[in-house]
């Protein structure tokens, strides 16, 4: 799945989806996605956003960091899981 997002210089880009997830807590859906770079530790680059799923756009929304945090942690104990299941 491909998503858009508006990259760190205002440009709209489009971004590999790499999983959607629900959060209860907070009553919204996010999305895990990648530009296909990798950072300074030759690990993946990974954003997290809001996105809506009715959105035809696919436009993801920033949040607030410790909204941000949660959710991250979230994710990647799921990422984690899957990795360890495919070890």
């Amino acid at each position: 799945m491909k998503i858009n997002a508006i990259d760190k210089l205002g440009n709209l880009k489009e971004y590999d989806a790499i999983l959607t997830y629900h959060s209860d807590e907070f009553n919204k859906a996010y999305v895990a996605y990648t530009d296909n770079t990798y950072n300074s530790n030759n690990e993946l680059q990974i954003y997290i956003s809001e996105y809506n799923s009715q959105d035809l756009e696919c436009l993801v929304k920033s949040i607030p960091e410790d909204e941000y945090n949660k959710i991250k942690t979230e994710i990647n104990s799921i990422l984690l899981t899957f990795k360890n299941e495919n070890d």
